[in-house]
């Protein structure tokens, strides 16, 4: 693996396999992680990477993003090196844990990763995580480039002990998913080894005689990392002696801000800041004099902007409108900010570029994001939209692959907000409306955060029905194991947890298990389900593209089906079904033997019994 690669050598790496590389040099001990695009592959190269650095660090999937913090805390408390990684939201369900640990501070190295998502490529918001920093008392560090995600994720390590404090690094998508070439560094010959616990509760146990105290201590450790910042080489002021302008650049905004700068052919001071919280302020002030104007260009919200803006006057970037609020930036955003405050004109015309764009995109035909062929979501939502045709339905859903019930023609997600939350709403909608509520949630995301929910129905009696849509795996992310399924991140087998014994556990009379394949099984339960006062019907087949996959590596044939001269284009297939595998040809369906998985549903709606194994 190109991520184990020599002391020295170069490696073309993607951003979150630099993360990965840089917690290995940094001797990690203990990795956990619940996978959340953009942040997965760290999980998954650290996952891979266990199998080869045998007894070198634990790592594992946990069950939701709380908990994978608590679990790298734990390592930290003991005096081990801890990382924990997840999507920006997922810091949300991690908070509680962080608010408190701040105060309690690390022992063992300790760092967060949050991986954030500006312009929601795969998220349901925009959010800016350096604000958790701001409100937890908690570091923020930003890097650059690939290289310097890598060298800073081991310094991170090195910060987090010297100072006593978990720290958070932030990454985007933009910076998560580039590939650079990084020159890797060394990683030490270790063994993760158990130690004795070393017990200290006047500091480890936040009651308020403790917290008290504590929450002094953690301002004395800011105010020292604030004057450690302003020397540290991570930021740095680039002078230059045009001094019309100078440019505070925020992380991955230095890389726009060179690229910018050469286009222009101009040479400006920049602060270059990985340091987001505590900010160096001296460093920033001794900047700011220097220069007549200062733009802060910098990924989501105004944070340093904000701040600029209290020690100078002529500060530009969002709050001006000079920059744009919302969306992820790119060079030519950065390089047209800078033409108009200097009144010269850009390199290209980007607006008449743009333009040309639209115009060309109109050409391509348009491809929405749809269920692979074969996926066992389909017959699902199909069956729920064909008894939402007969009386009306809620239909509440939740966060992975299976939101794309919400597209045409199914249209079987009506309500979609957080990990977890079709259970809880469900909870809520159940005492208010008189439509029968059908809930769905991914068996992953039902593990995660639906388990409350469940729970909650049966103590308080709300009725509703939740199928929990079981593929097996976690799909959305990259396929990683959960307990679900029973296999580890190394590989190794643990145990199984049951679903449905989860189910009936937490008090719920009405459990069924089926494949949804079996269409008309799975309409019969559905339909029982919605007679009974609490139901938890299970569909479970494993994900298609897992199906395929080890059906290749078995060596086993597909039997591809095909459509007979006895269909009458009714569109059942194509049109309500809506299986990718199907397609029009000179107005008659045809199925792509190319794309079908062999699951069968399309010969089993198919009410002309038209379609059949294709014979060879």
């Amino acid at each position: 693996m190109h991520v184990l690669g020599e002391s020295g050598e170069r490696a073309f790496l993607l951003g979150n396999e630099a993360i990965a590389r840089g917690a290995l040099e940094g001797g990690i001990d203990v990795f956990a992680c619940y996978p959340g695009t953009p942040s997965s592959e760290i999980g998954d190269t650290l996952s891979r990477v266990s199998r080869y650095l045998k007894d070198f660090m634990h790592v594992e999937y946990s069950t939701n993003e709380k908990v994978a913090f608590e679990v790298a805390m734990g390592a930290s408390l003991a005096g081990k090196r801890g990382m924990c990684a997840m999507k920006h939201v997922g810091v949300n369900v991690a908070s509680d844990a962080l608010f408190s640990f701040a105060y309690i501070g690390a022992v063992g190295g300790f760092v967060l990763v949050s991986a954030d998502d500006p312009s929601m490529h795969s998220s349901q918001n925009e959010q800016d995580n350096r604000w958790y920093g701001l409100a937890s008392k908690v570091p923020v560090f930003e890097a650059h480039s690939v290289q310097e995600l890598k060298d800073l994720t081991k310094e991170c390590f090195e910060i987090s002990e010297r100072f006593e404090l978990p720290v958070i690094l932030r990454t985007y998508t933009r910076l998560s998913h580039s590939r650079g070439i990084v020159k890797l560094g060394e990683i030490p010959e270790k063994k993760l080894e158990r130690v004795d616990w070393k017990p200290d509760p006047e500091r480890f146990v936040v009651l308020p005689s403790n917290a008290r105290r504590l929450k002094l201590e953690l301002e004395r450790k800011l105010e020292r990392l604030e004057r450690f910042l302003e020397s540290w080489s991570f930021n740095r002021i680039e002078d230059a002696k045009d001094k019309r302008l100078g440019i505070v650049a925020c992380g991955l905004s230095y890389s726009y801000v060179k690229d910018a700068l050469k286009r222009l052919n101009l040479n400006l001071p920049i602060l270059k800041l990985s340091s987001m919280h505590p900010l160096p302020l001296r460093l920033i002030e001794d900047f700011v004099t220097q220069v007549e104007e200062v733009l802060v260009v910098e990924e989501v919200d105004p944070i340093i902007e904000t701040f600029v803006r209290t020690i100078s006057k002529e500060v530009h970037g969002k709050i001006d409108g000079l920059l744009p609020m919302n969306y992820e930036y790119n060079v030519p955003i950065v390089e047209k900010a800078i033409a108009k405050v200097l009144g010269v004109p850009t390199s290209l015309n980007y607006d008449k570029i743009i333009e040309r764009s639209k115009v060309i995109s109109k050409v391509a035909p348009p491809r929405p994001p749809v269920l692979c062929p074969g996926c066992p979501h389909a017959p699902v939502f199909y069956v729920l939209r064909k008894i939402a045709k007969e009386e009306k339905l809620c239909l509440p859903s939740d966060i992975g692959c299976y939101t794309l019930g919400y597209n045409l023609p199914y249209r079987a997600v009506e309500i979609c907000v957080c990990m977890g939350a079709s259970v809880g709403v469900s909870n809520g909608l159940s005492w208010v409306l008189k439509d029968k509520i059908v809930a769905t949630i991914g068996d992953s995301t039902f593990l995660h955060a639906g388990i409350p929910g469940l729970i909650n129905a049966v103590y308080n009696g709300a009725n509703f029905v939740l199928i929990v849509l079981d593929n097996l795996t976690t799909g959305m992310t990259g396929h990683q194991p959960h307990p679900g399924v029973g296999l580890r991140a190394n590989g190794s087998e643990g145990k199984r947890v049951k679903i449905e014994e989860i189910a009936k556990a937490c008090g719920v009379d009405f459990v069924e298990v089926v494949n949804p394949y079996d269409v008309r099984r799975l309409e019969k339960k559905i339909r029982e389900a919605l007679n009974r006062d609490l139901a938890v019907v299970i569909a479970r087949q494993l994900c298609a593209i897992v199906r395929m996959r080890e059906m290749r590596r078995r060596g086993a044939k597909l039997l591809p089906f095909e459509i007979t001269d006895r269909c009458n284009n009714c569109g059942e297939c194509y049109r309500v079904f809506s299986c990718p595998a199907i397609y029009l040809e000179n107005g008659k369906p045809q199925i792509n033997p190319a794309l079908c998985t062999s699951c069968g549903v399309c010969a089993k709606i198919c009410p002309e019994r038209a379609v059949r194994v294709k014979r060879t």
